[in-house]
């Protein structure tokens, strides 16, 4: 199939010619005055030019009929069919308002392959205070309590997802550290592009330590991908998700790839306010037009937010400023725009300010971003456009955890190398200070020639070839303890050991480098009776860090007509890991020797022995999906109907591995006898550890089917109905050994092997809107519903030994018939570990939205979730009845003025 498409279509790349049809037209706003600074796109060639201060433009087309689209900051979109007849057109853009004859507020299925959007009015369906709030109305999203002192992450095609961990406890539940592997790793492998640049998180480093663990899980998300909470909606004037294979033009992603665009333009000044509980937010922007060729955009924005009305325990801030300079030649063959913002978010937690031994956190982080666009239309004979997209990124990140503790007469040590050292003594009561201090950076290049063509049998093809780079680093002081409080965060008391804690320069990790090269071509063939033939061959080549991947994409359709079309598309693609992932330190284990710890004359003593383990990951290499899918669309008399059946493989996904060593130790002879006790080396003896690494070991399978029904309009309702709906399937696997102590220190068998089997995950849910339009008075009334029909987690570990290891850390595996023998191996079989959380009752719930847009400049929005007041409940994997974390009842608004 794949290799009868790619001879179909080199059939038509021979004689080229180029294509002759010119196109002139003027775009004028609903009151006739010509609108300057409009940009006007073929999207298939993608050739384009942008009206002069008349209003008038012109751009070259094929000659068959052409899709174009026509698009103004602050202006409804206007996307047209040129026939290939027409030579001149006149468009009218509307104002953004409710009283458009239209108004879209539904996620859309592109016309292409299985892109979603969501328009201006889409994005403002929902309150949103991020982007987070936007990506729920999606297929197999849900919309959840509204928190926003959490970092958010979105994954999509999967029945692992935020939402379905909340069925059965925490992301750091113990029952769900596997399932958080898989929904980590998906995260992270999820790109957001904001104007054809990334934004990137594989900088952030900050946790404590990277595999001890820390407590700044609340907020901060290294390795998990960019936090949604940090991206505000007020600039977006698009979002564009593509779940299935992404073009060849964009990496590091495995996972699906949101594209966000926002414009420049001449705007009014706008101030809005939105609150929901203990949330409020302001907006202001205003685009000026210096000139005919230069226009600026300005907008700020500020979010406090609280977990609970009553008080501010928990509680985040972000500001938020953008400014973007947007100029062209006099001839309009070349745009640039220069594009800077400054951001700073703030979390804050106290968990009981009435008990002094509860942590207070606090995460401060602002970023400067940096980026620049630029479109030149060349019109050479070899090539016909270059685009050049640029950026580079700087933040600083300060955490910090300030505990007070109540401990037991403890040791510590500050060393870092191998051997034994005095100890240093706590104090029985103290305040603890952890401290991270991050300075990511990253730049990104990307430099694109295009290029069309149409052969004398009317194949058009697009040439796109384009170049890459990346660049990750992290500044900062890393992980640290003031220099007034304790230096280690794990004690020893009494002769024993454990994983121990040393300060770490982030300076000491190396920057990194991605590169990249891709080409593309997209071709099209219009045929008789309306039957188009569409192909996107692309492939990419990325290095990263020092890995090779090839990674070829297809993307495919055929129309039959104008009612029926099918359509597929397979590719691979690969996500870097983060420099959190690659540079963990060493890993030290420090014992305490002797017995413990001596106690002469009122002073304490004590002798801690160190040992240095393996230390950073860079054995870690990147994590690969394998995407496919097919489906078909179709034009009915009452609709249109969308279908899509996917298959999906993660490979190569990281986590943690843990291994037995057996180390060399020293046993010690103490001399008390004098005022100063001393200690004398007497031997070697042997003893096990348990320690972890991190590789690539996680593997996941999803496949499932989604839809999207839209309806068309029943105008004497003024009435749009819609329904998506998706079914998931995912299966994961994490072939690893996990170890435990044998219960009976004097057998043979000193730790029990178990294996870790697979997990599987199901999802079906379906929504619906309902959107009720008066356009002569500016009113929608638009209803949304989520419905979550199953949603069960199955993983069941019978515990019984697959093996075991010696006192030399040797593994003996045992056999099948042998792994259940209480008699031989009682002491190793644990009881059995069931995971099942199952949805017992259908959950449901309702959202809805009233918007009015005044003639005075005024529009006001109330938003109910939950409008019904469900409380639905599931039962969890403890037999327990509990609450679903799905939103429940809350009340808000916003209001926005325009000048």
């Amino acid at each position: 199939m794949k290799k009868g498409l790619l001879a179909l279509s080199l059939l038509g790349t021979f004689s080229f010619v180029n294509a002759q049809r010119i196109l002139t037209g003027t775009v004028t706003d609903e009151n006739g005055q010509k609108l300057s600074n409009v940009q006007v796109q073929d999207p298939q060639t993608k050739r384009w030019t942008q009206t002069n201060s008349d209003g008038f433009f012109t751009i070259e087309l094929t000659n068959e009929n052409t899709n174009l689209s026509f698009s103004q900051k602050g202006k409804e979109t206007q996307e047209i069919v040129v026939d290939s007849s027409e030579n001149n057109v006149s468009i009218v853009l509307y104002n953004q308002t409710l009283r458009l004859e239209q108004v879209d507020i539904f996620p859309k299925k592109k016309k292409e392959y299985s892109e979603i959007t969501l328009g201006k009015e889409a994005i403002e369906n929902v309150q949103a205070f991020s982007l987070n709030e936007v990506l729920q109305q999606l297929p197999g999203q849900v919309t959840m309590d509204f928190n926003n002192n959490e970092f958010k992450n979105v994954v999509f095609r999967t029945a692992i997802s935020s939402n379905n961990l909340g069925l059965s406890g925490s992301l750091s539940s113990n029952t769900n550290s596997d399932r958080k592997d898989y929904f980590q790793n998906k995260a992270f492998g999820t790109s957001i592009v904001v104007n054809d640049i990334p934004i990137s998180n594989n900088e952030n480093m900050q946790a404590f330590t990277s595999l001890n663990g820390g407590g700044f899980n609340d907020f901060n998300n290294p390795s998990y991908g960019v936090d949604l909470r940090q991206i505000t909606t007020a600039n977006i004037d698009e979002v564009k998700i593509i779940q299935g294979i992404a073009p060849a033009k964009y990496g590091d992603l495995t996972s699906g790839l949101i594209i966000i665009n926002s414009k420049v333009g001449s705007t009014p000044l706008r101030a809005s306010i939105s609150m929901l509980d203990a949330t409020t937010e302001y907006n202001i922007s205003k685009g000026f037009k210096l000139n005919d060729r230069n226009f600026l955009s300005l907008s700020g924005n500020y979010l406090a937010s609280n977990e609970d009305v009553r008080d501010n325990l928990k509680s985040y801030n972000r500001i938020t400023t953008n400014a973007a300079w947007k100029s062209s030649n006099k001839i309009n063959t070349l745009v640039n725009t220069l594009e800077g913002s400054f951001a700073i978010n703030n979390d804050k937690i106290k968990y009981d300010p009435d008990d002094i031994s509860d942590p207070k956190i606090k995460n401060d982080k602002f970023t400067i971003r940096l980026s620049n666009n630029l479109k030149w239309n060349l019109k050479k004979d070899w090539i016909d456009a270059l685009n050049v997209d640029a950026n580079i990124n700087y933040e600083k990140q300060n955490s910090k955890e300030e505990r007070w503790n109540n401990v037991a007469t403890a040791a510590v040590t500050t060393s870092t190398e191998n051997g034994i050292s005095d100890a240093i003594f706590l104090p029985n009561q103290y305040t603890f200070v952890k401290n991270v201090e991050g300075i990511p950076m990253s730049t990104f290049l990307n430099i694109e020639g295009v290029k069309n063509y149409e052969s004398k049998n009317n194949w058009n093809h697009t040439f796109s070839v384009g170049l890459s780079s990346r660049s990750s680093s992290n500044k900062g002081r890393g992980t640290y303890t003031d220099e007034n409080t304790t230096p280690n965060y794990y004690t020893l008391s009494g002769a024993k050991g454990g994983l121990g804690y040393r300060d770490y320069n982030f300076k000491n990790t190396k920057t990194q480098w991605q590169l990249s090269v891709y080409a593309e071509d997209r071709i099209v063939k219009f045929g008789e009776n309306d039957n188009v033939f569409k192909l996107d061959l692309g492939f990419r080549f990325d290095n990263q860090y020092g890995n090779n991947t090839f990674q070829p994409r297809i993307n495919t359709s055929y129309a039959f007509n104008k009612v029926f079309r099918i359509r597929g598309g397979y590719g691979i693609a690969s996500k870097a890991p983060s420099l959190n992932q690659l540079f963990t330190g060493d890993r030290i284990y420090d014992r305490l020797l002797g017995d413990g710890i001596y106690y002469v004359n009122n002073k304490q003593y004590g002798w801690i022995e160190t040992f240095l383990l393996e230390g950073n990951n860079l054995n870690l290499k990147p994590s690969r999906s394998y995407n496919s899918e097919i489906g078909f669309d179709v034009n009915l008399p009452f609709g249109s109907l969308n279908v899509t059946g996917y298959y999906n493989q993660l490979k190569d996904g990281i986590s943690k591995v843990y291994h037995a060593a057996t180390l060399e130790g020293s046993t010690i002879s103490v001399d008390t006898s004098t005022s100063t006790p001393t200690y004398s080396v007497t031997g070697k003896e042997a003893y096990q550890i348990i320690y972890n690494t991190l590789e690539n070991n996680l593997e996941s399978k999803d496949k499932g089917i989604e839809m999207f029904m839209n309806f068309n309009r029943i105008k004497p309702l003024n009435l749009d109905i819609s329904v998506n709906g998706s079914y998931t399937k995912t299966t994961n696997n994490k072939p690893v050994y996990e170890y435990e102590a044998s219960t009976n220190v004097l057998a043979k068998e000193k730790y029990a092997v178990y294996y870790n089997p697979k997990s599987n995950d199901e999802a079906l849910m379906f929504g619906t809107n309902f959107n009720y339009h008066l356009k002569k008075v500016g009113l929608i009334l638009s209803l949304r519903t989520e419905h979550i029909f199953i949603q069960n987690h199955d993983k069941y570990n019978n515990r019984n030994p697959i093996g075991y290891l010696d006192e030399n850390s040797v593994y003996h595996a045992i056999p099948v018939e042998d792994q259940g023998n209480t008699d031989l191996y009682g002491h190793l079989i644990k009881a059995p570990q069931k995971t099942l959380a199952e949805l017992q009752n259908s959950l449901h719930n309702f959202h809805l939205r009233i918007s009015k847009d005044f003639l005075n400049g005024f529009k006001v929005s109330v938003y109910t979730t939950n409008v019904l007041g469900l409380k639905p409940t599931y039962i969890n994997d403890s037999g327990e009845r509990i609450v679903s974390k799905i939103a429940k009842f809350s009340l808000g608004g916003k209001i926005e003025y325009t000048f």
